[in-house]
């Protein structure tokens, strides 16, 4: 679609001016540059590469980047994850086998009753301890320890698809960045060719300056929107290339067919809000997260409370020793109790701030549902009121290429010559109708994240 506009820009707007010449003697002494306007791809070479990216650029593989691994975001989650697995494994290890060996060089000056004179009381020994039985503890540890990690890859899973969302929204925007060049470039064409005239009336004194300054006035202010529509090309370029390949970015973006993209097209149903409700309550990321570290704290504060109980474990022991006592076993085997008495309030204090971060989680996790159930709403009414805009009579353009082949009729019969006020029209139509296709897209996008759906828009 914008290609298609570019080019018809280019074909007829010159006829237009070329025929206004003939017909009315005008003097177009900017015509150089009238046709430099026209003919502008707008923005490429600023954003090409040493590695280019695929040419065209495709939603598909720009999608493909929402797992950038060098963004500080991914970073930030992988680095989480790493800590939330290493704490889990220093708690499995607590229930694992620990072998050492100690040893010790002694001199002792030996008392008379001892049965043996030697001074080396050095010592050998290989030790192995192993618990064995904890009444919950470790267990509710490792449980803990789960629910973390279940947490973080939730929050993980947000985020790509919060990635995902912006690389869509970005990649959009340079599109319709492209259509509103388009426009404003031929909607400065149009209004140069009338500023032309104009001029060229006012030199035959046929109108007033005022009338002249009113034309130029409006002449300037659609080169400022062609000036500030091709800045916009600049910038939505950058922030597309920021988020799926920092430097660099292809010269031309794939225009994607939404139609045949069901789960981001109109022809997507749209269930009623009670049932989006239900699936975001079982599957949003935000809350699955929520609800985990929510389990996490219950299970540390059960760790807690197991403290105290006994630790009943093993120990196992070889030595050799230079001097030999009664005491001096070659090998030991034992099971060994450890009963706490007390703690000197500790145990409480801990409970207690267990209990204190579990109400703020729960006040938390209350709040997340609150948000996340106005945002599903908003999405649904946003998407009904974009599918009803849609199957609206007005929403085609029939009638905008209609008035396109009205005006190109009269053009050729020399009855009227608003060929340029079509081609604007048209354009501001197809500008509406992109518009609405990705706004409506982005909005499945983001229910679909808010009900931990897939998407993996792409895959067959």
């Amino acid at each position: 679609m914008i290609k298609e506009v570019s080019l018809m820009s280019q074909r007829l707007i010159p006829g237009l001016v070329e025929k206004l010449k003939r017909s009315c003697g005008f003097k177009f002494t900017l015509m150089p540059l009238l046709l430099l306007f026209l003919s502008s791809g707008g923005v490429a070479s600023d954003f090409t590469s040493s590695e280019p990216l695929p040419e065209p650029l495709t939603l598909e593989f720009a999608l493909s980047k929402a797992t950038l691994a060098d963004s500080p975001e991914m970073m930030n989650y992988s680095g989480r994850l790493q800590m939330a697995y290493a704490r889990q494994d220093l708690t499995v290890s607590e229930q694992g086998v620990f072998v050492e060996i100690n040893g010790r060089l002694r001199y002792v000056d030996p008392s008379k009753i001892v049965p043996s004179d030697k001074t080396n009381d050095s010592k050998l020994s290989l030790d192995i301890y192993k618990s064995l039985y904890d009444f919950g503890r470790t267990k509710a540890n490792i449980d803990a320890s789960t629910a973390d990690i279940a947490s973080v890859q939730s929050l993980y899973n947000d985020y790509v698809s919060s990635r995902k969302i912006n690389i869509m929204q970005a990649y959009f925007n340079v599109l319709l960045a492209d259509i509103i060049y388009n426009q404003a470039n031929e909607a400065m064409a149009v209004d140069y060719v009338q500023l032309d005239k104009i001029r060229s009336r006012f030199e035959l004194k046929q109108i007033s300056d005022v009338e002249l300054l009113k034309v130029e006035n409006n002449y300037r202010k659609t080169r400022r929107d062609r000036s500030q529509a091709l800045s916009d090309q600049r910038l939505t370029r950058h922030r597309l290339a920021q988020l799926i390949s920092p430097g660099k970015l292809s010269a031309n973006l794939d225009k994607p067919d939404l139609e045949q993209l069901h789960l981001l097209s109109v022809s997507r149903e749209l269930k009623d809000i009670e049932q989006l409700y239900e699936i975001a309550y079982k599957q949003n990321p935000r809350l699955l997260a929520s609800q985990h570290q929510l389990k996490s704290v219950r299970y540390k504060r059960d760790a807690i409370q197991a403290e105290k109980y006994p630790v009943i474990s093993a120990h196992l022991q070889a030595a050799d020793y230079a001097r030999e006592l009664g005491s001096s076993d070659k090998y030991r085997a034992g099971i060994e109790v450890r009963i706490p008495l007390y703690q000197a309030g500790q145990e409480n204090a801990k409970i207690k701030l267990t209990m204190g971060e579990l109400i703020q989680l729960e006040a938390e996790h209350t709040r997340i549902k609150q948000e996340i159930e106005q945002q599903i709403l908003e999405l649904w009414l946003k998407i009904s009121d974009l599918k009803e805009q849609y199957s609206d009579p007005d929403f085609n353009m029939e009638y905008r290429d209609l008035y396109l082949d009205r005006s190109r009729a009269l053009y050729e019969l020399e009855v009227t010559s608003d060929l340029g006020d079509a081609m604007v029209k048209l354009t501001q139509a197809q500008l509406f109708k992109a518009k609405t296709f990705f706004e409506l897209a982005v909005s499945w996008a983001k229910l679909d994240s808010f009900l931990g759906n897939s998407m993996s828009y792409y895959e067959h």
